[in-house]
């Protein structure tokens, strides 16, 4: 059963087609710099990069799972800035430019 979920995730996540963000917007969040006020700055970037917030980040989840969220983290892998989201039952992962259901297992 959990190879067969995991199969369709992974299937799910290959053929979701989802907005990334430009190379310039990718570079403005990183840096060599490994000073917490530079880390901070990263952080407003990104929250000023996403176009889905927190309120609608939990109705989409509510919508999703039928559950309320526990955790939820704005991070990015390469091009893709994501919610990382965790609900009693769930670990989700939700691209914050367009609300699209990158990942979504069970506990």
């Amino acid at each position: 059963m959990k190879i067969l979920f995991a199969l369709s995730t992974l299937i799910f996540a290959l053929h979701a087609q989802s907005a990334e963000m430009t190379a310039r917007e990718h570079m403005s969040i990183h840096t060599s710099n490994a000073r917490p006020s530079a880390q901070f700055q990263a952080k407003q970037e990104m929250h000023r990069i996403h176009k889905i917030d927190e309120k609608q980040l939990a109705q989409l989840v509510q919508k999703e799972t039928g559950e309320e969220m526990t955790n939820e983290k704005l991070t990015h892998r390469g091009k893709i800035l994501y919610y990382e989201v965790r609900t009693a039952n769930y670990r989700l992962e939700v691209n914050a430019l367009d609300g699209t259901f990158l990942k979504k297992e069970k506990k």
